[in-house]
């Protein structure tokens, strides 16, 4: 995601098109939660590209500790304020204009950076890994340093939730995001994770 990238996703926000902000829960997540925790309480979990999702807020009562990225400042804002919830904003060291938002508990903190400049000693690893159509939101030319970044902040063992669209890009009548990505694209790459899927098929 690079400046022109956050620029026109920032772009987005301000003009209020930006469809992929879902008025509640996301229901894959509430579907798989209890598989992609084991039950557990305590985990660190990542939501790349996080928008002001409500997830987060959900998974923070289930007992989680939620850190998301998230490149327009709009976003990380609206998602505290919507939220009735108070916090603090730092500077992230390392990253011009980077900014950290931090919620009053401690138990969400958005980095409002560019995705890619997310590293595992920034942030720290995570126990599990929500990926909301951030992977097939990338465009081709970014996708392998997202799944770097993404390697970079796991665990060994680290269960990854993520949520692809599979289709025919050549059948495809507007050519833009989200990308397609299928099943063993992702077995291919992410073979020592625990995989779990939400595949969405798409027409033309």
């Amino acid at each position: 995601m690079d400046e022109s990238r956050v620029d026109k996703w920032k772009k987005g926000w301000e003009a209020g098109w930006i469809d992929s902000h879902m008025p509640k829960v996301n229901h894959s997540l509430v579907k798989y939660y209890g598989k992609l925790t084991g039950g557990k309480k305590g985990l660190r979990f990542f939501i790349p590209l996080c928008g002001k999702t409500l997830d987060m807020k959900w998974l923070s009562d289930q007992g989680q500790e939620v850190v998301g990225v998230e490149g327009v400042e709009m976003a990380c804002e609206q998602f505290f304020q919507e939220q009735n919830m108070k916090y603090s904003i730092s500077d992230i060291p390392g990253i011009p204009d980077g900014k950290l938002f931090t919620g009053e508990s401690g138990k969400i903190k958005l980095y409002k950076c560019d995705a890619l400049a997310i590293t595992s000693a920034l942030v720290g690893k995570f126990d599990a890994i929500w990926d909301r159509g951030s992977l097939v939101a990338m465009d081709p030319p970014d996708r392998a340093g997202y799944i770097k970044m993404l390697k970079d902040v796991s665990k060994p063992g680290t269960n990854i939730l993520a949520e692809i669209y599979e289709y025919d890009w050549d059948q495809r009548i507007k050519q833009h995001a989200p990308y397609p990505f299928f099943r063993q694209d992702v077995d291919d790459i992410f073979g020592e994770h625990s995989i779990i899927f939400h595949g969405i098929r798409l027409s033309s």
